[in-house]
């Protein structure tokens, strides 16, 4: 059970502390489904009915089924993933040449589907078009770096309607070219996850550190970059200028609930560059206020095999200047993915990721308020 992100795999397990002193009188439940919730993602779900809740812009569905006819050489690396409810998932991999797309039909015990969804190569996009990366983000889980994912990944975004619950589903691709030639299809079996799943998540707690690449920032810390480079001006002059950009992240606090919700909120201060005022200036001029909040609400999942927790995000507010922007996000937004630590007063979530050979790890740190 394990999400793709638009996607990063994780394979790690739980980790689960022994109570301290200062955790004398608490301790983990160590059942951490009660209600059984992580139950349901057994339940394998109808593919007629699970086929019709699937949205894949700019494909189509047809009746009947397909027959390879091989000479289109298409393979996958993955046999499993993971997916969320009124979110979906993400299938993604190295495109043949002449590659012109593909077809998926689920699958059960008793066959395939009534029909085939087909996905023509204009339907689909490269790694930097996927729906987790469409925009910049402002909170704290953003990524620093580039995605383990390959400029030239084909990514095909399949979104789910609220029709589809949580349980597991198999799916069979082919890929076909411009000749009308198609490959031998790829098995897939999908894990929809149950919303919660771990009541030693439940309630409130504050950010107090974190650890990015082996740095340690406290909250309220500010953190600076410098780096070299060129002002283009309004009087068509080129100046070579050193920039210094700083963040701080004063608060932090998120909210799980019970029944799958979650919220946040953050608080920070940052000091960028004003691209109009140092354009008319010629010279560096920063911005004068740097404050903004962030909020956001969503669902998250707890992975109990690989102790992976997720985040997706469905509406977020920005407050920056003095002016607010809300957004709603209809198929969700995979906020987070990662690894926890967990005892009776503190959280760890770890996110790791790649970035020309070189891998970096980034942990938050909570306290349990």
């Amino acid at each position: 059970m394990k999400k793709p992100n638009l996607f990063i795999l994780f394979f790690l397990s739980l980790i689960i502390f022994s109570c301290s002193n200062d955790d004398s009188n608490e301790s983990l439940s160590g059942d951490i489904d009660p209600d059984g919730v992580n139950v349901k993602e057994e339940v394998l779900l109808d593919v007629n009915a699970t086929s019709s809740g699937i949205v894949i812009d700019g494909a189509t569905m047809n009746d009947g089924g397909v027959t390879p006819t091989g000479g289109v050489d298409f393979s996958l690396d993955y046999t499993t993933q993971t997916a969320f409810q009124d979110h979906g998932f993400e299938i993604i991999f190295d495109a043949p040449t002449d590659f012109a797309g593909a077809y998926i039909q689920l699958f059960d015990e008793n066959g395939m589907a009534d029909s085939y969804i087909d996905v023509p190569s204009s339907a689909t996009e490269t790694y930097y078009g996927g729906k987790f990366l469409s925009k910049e983000r402002k909170d704290i889980f953003a990524k620093k770096e580039a995605s383990t994912q390959k400029d030239e990944d084909t990514v095909i975004d399949v979104n789910f309607s609220n029709a589809i619950p949580a349980g597991t589903f198999c799916y069979a691709i082919c890929v076909y070219d411009n000749q009308g030639n198609i490959s031998q299809p790829v098995e897939v079996c999908v894990t929809v996850e149950s919303w919660g799943g771990n009541v030693n998540l439940v309630g409130e707690w504050d950010f107090t550190k974190q650890i990015d690449n082996g740095e340690t920032i406290e909250v309220g810390e500010e953190s600076c970059e410098s780096y070299d480079s060129t002002l283009y001006c309004e009087n068509g002059n080129q100046v070579d200028v050193e920039l210094d950009e700083c963040y701080a992240l004063n608060e932090l606090a998120i909210t799980f609930n019970e029944n799958g919700t979650y919220f946040f909120s953050q608080e920070s201060d940052y000091k960028s560059l004003d691209y109009t005022a140092s354009n008319e200036a010629c010279e560096v001029v920063y911005e004068e206020d740097g404050g903004e909040s962030y909020t956001s609400t969503g669902n998250w999942a707890f992975n109990e095999e690989e102790g992976i927790l997720t985040l997706v995000e469905f509406e977020y507010t920005e407050t920056e200047d003095g002016e607010t922007y809300t957004d709603a996000e209809p198929d969700g937004y995979l906020l987070l993915e990662g690894e926890i630590s967990l005892s009776p007063s503190e959280l760890i979530i770890s996110e790791s990721d790649t970035f020309s050979g070189e891998t970096y790890l980034y942990e938050y740190f909570f306290s349990k308020k």
